[in-house]
């Protein structure tokens, strides 16, 4: 489109019957252009355009592990050093109950508008679930995510994999989001979140939980529904609710490996929750997504059906389906198709 542009305004210009008034308006669509593209270029950022390659997604992917163990746990919060099982032991991951893990940084220095957007450069530390709602949206969605996990293990006869993934809401996340939960009234996800953390040790088959198990989902839609601000239903808060989720199914994905070889299977199982539950947030905001920018929200689903190859099955294969640093590289991909919805 912009070339096209460009040779039309061009050849107006060649042409000997272009007055000066048409020259005009053709110099401040130009540097209009140029200006809006180099914005869009810059709000990106370096280190995304270069990870978009590939060439040094696997020289970071240790800087960002380190920043989810650390962010989610330097306050005392619940991203301890272990992985939360039936037990209530705490995971290094999504965040704890003082502090927001790095995959949230999107909502950092500003919220949904501030500088700190872009993924990184605004801390993990001004993250508030009450005072951004995307970010509390995120956190939402992310317990549906290990809800997703635990329900599609445990209905194909995984059931000792599936257990832990239904205590995960509480152990792991309920501490980072009760705040937001509590500022909107939404008292019903920590009764029903408990129980269900309570009652996992006892699964044998998915009866045992189901009536539990829809308690806790149906809390969760609503807590997530009640949020209709004007922001939080935005194309660009979309978007960083989608990014937040897919970039801790990235590193959940790296921390399950060792020397190519899956090692914490619940950190896969993770990972594929969490994605699967971005593809659903995804998809039922396509319309104002489509709305401000089709083109752009077709990129996405592209982008996210690549990212989505990582995780093939509920269950990590023997080899990973697809390298640890090309996963980074399709989370940055996914970054650059929902640009035109960030800046």
């Amino acid at each position: 489109m912009l070339w096209r542009i460009m040779h039309h305004y061009g050849h107006a210009i060649n042409s000997t019957v272009v007055d000066e008034e048409q020259q005009a308006v053709f110099n401040r669509r130009k540097n209009g252009m140029k200006n809006e593209k180099l914005k869009l270029w810059t709000g990106i950022g370096m280190a995304t355009l270069i990870a978009s390659s590939g060439v040094v997604a696997s020289e970071h992917k240790e800087k960002h592990h380190d920043d989810m163990m650390t962010s989610g746990s330097a306050e005392g919060g619940e991203g301890g050093e272990h992985h939360g099982g039936e037990g209530g032991e705490h995971h290094g991951g999504e965040g704890g109950e003082a502090g927001a893990g790095a995959a949230f940084s999107y909502f950092a220095a500003g919220g949904e508008g501030g500088e700190g957007g872009e993924g990184g450069e605004g801390g993990s530390s001004a993250v508030s679930p009450v005072a951004s709602d995307g970010a509390y949206v995120a956190m939402l969605q992310m317990m549906q995510g290990h809800l997703m996990a635990a329900r599609e293990l445990i209905k194909a006869g995984k059931v000792a994999d599936g257990r832990p993934h239904l205590t995960h809401p509480w152990v792991e996340l309920y501490g980072m989001v009760e705040p937001g939960l509590e500022s909107r009234g939404q008292n019903d996800v920590s009764e029903r979140l408990e129980l269900l953390a309570n009652q996992a040790g006892g699964v044998e088959r998915w009866s045992d939980i189901n009536k539990e198990f829809q308690a806790a989902w149906v809390a969760l839609e609503k807590a997530v529904n009640a949020v209709d601000s004007k922001n939080a239903q935005s194309a660009g808060t979309v978007s960083r609710v989608v990014l937040s989720l897919t970039k801790q199914a990235v590193l959940e994905y790296d921390e399950a490996l060792e020397e190519g070889r899956f090692v914490a299977v619940h950190e896969y199982q993770d990972g594929r929750g969490f994605v699967s539950s971005a593809r659903d947030y995804l998809d039922s905001h396509q319309a104002t997504l489509k709305k401000q920018n089709r083109e752009a929200w077709r990129d996405a689903v592209k982008a996210l059906d690549e990212l989505q190859k990582a995780w093939p099955s509920a269950v990590p294969p023997e080899q990973p389906a697809v390298p640890v640093a090309n996963v980074y590289s399709a989370q940055a991909r996914l970054e650059l198709a929902l640009a035109p919805f960030l800046y």
